[in-house]
């Protein structure tokens, strides 16, 4: 079922039984949460958080996680740059992670692609290699259209780039409009009630079923990674904050056709077994990209930089050294 059709069917519930919507106090904050390398900025109005491994004056690379994803997602993938000399940039997309959640925030793709820019300006940074997965490769998709110049190679891990109905064929009910598809209207991030429907909704078995349906195998899940990836849920705002994101942001993403005449080098990594973001919408963002460089993965999901780490990180070092 759809996302928002669920929220609407639970706030209609909760309102029929008069359940009350106040919030419970949360102690925990971004602070607490943050990992040792980590740090916040303000960028555009909004803070957002980020860490950096590697050498100060090494090539740099930015990572831009997916839709509920973190800097957690990278945690491997930051070592591993740094180790081989770049400079690696993980951040918290708004309103995702520790970053900020406020709902009068703009959440769109233009505005996510600007926090990017944003942040690299605070660090510095001209030009970078970027690496979006699933709905980061949105981001980074939209990034190469708005800042050409500052993007020196794009990296697509699942990237969620014009994805269609037709691409989840009989998941269409299921994976695909769970994660791709959802209705026009979304409800109000300041109503209470449509906070409580969320929370409702998201609960920790959600989280963990989300994780699941991601890998083809979930043996590499393990109690850390899911307690680390479901910090999100643990800040107060996380609902508000979200329902913004439903507001603003479009989880297909951007037509793929519209990257035609973008002729930075890519590569386009995929899991023949994604059944979020599927084969199909790699293939049409392939067969658009003048410079592409196209890698599937035999029995591999959606989070490839876990399932299959090892070979994913190779090729991304090849790519990124490559001239």
């Amino acid at each position: 079922m759809r996302i928002r059709v669920l929220l609407v069917g639970l706030m209609c519930f909760l309102a029929a039984v008069g359940v009350s919507a106040q919030a419970v106090p949360r102690p925990v904050t971004p602070q607490d949460l943050a990992d040792p390398d980590g740090q916040f900025v303000e960028i555009n109005g909004a803070s957002v958080y980020y860490r950096v491994r590697g050498p100060q004056d090494g090539p740099p690379v930015l990572l831009l996680h997916g839709f509920l994803g973190s800097t957690v997602s990278w945690d491997e993938t930051l070592g591993i740059l740094a180790d081989a000399g770049y400079r690696a940039v993980a951040f918290d997309r708004p309103p995702f992670g520790l970053s900020d959640k406020r709902p009068e925030l703009d959440y769109s793709l233009e505005a996510q692609a600007a926090v990017t820019a944003g942040l690299m300006d605070e660090l510095g940074i001209e030009s970078a290699a970027l690496v979006g997965h699933s709905q980061g490769g949105a981001v980074v998709a939209q990034f190469a259209l708005a800042y050409p110049g500052r993007a020196e190679k794009l990296v697509f891990v699942a990237g969620a780039v014009g994805l269609r109905q037709e691409d989840y064929g009989a998941d269409a009910q299921d994976t695909g409009q769970m994660f791709g598809f959802m209705d026009d209207a979304a409800p109000n991030p300041n109503s209470p009630l449509a906070r409580l429907a969320l929370r409702a909704l998201f609960t920790s078995g959600f989280t963990r079923d989300l994780l699941e349906r991601s890998m083809n195998n979930s043996d590499r899940m393990t109690p850390a990674m899911l307690e680390r990836s479901a910090a999100f849920f643990r800040l107060p705002g996380w609902e508000a904050g979200l329902l913004a994101f439903a507001r603003d942001g479009d989880l297909r993403g951007i037509e793929a056709e519209r990257l035609a005449g973008v002729e930075t080098p890519a590569l386009l990594v995929w899991g023949e077994a994604d059944r979020f973001v599927p084969v199909s919408v790699g293939e049409r963002l392939r067969d658009v990209l003048p410079n592409a460089t196209w890698i599937v993965y035999p029995d591999v999901g959606h989070i490839l930089m876990l399932e299959a780490g090892e070979q994913f990180h190779a090729d991304l070092l090849a790519f990124l050294g490559g001239t």
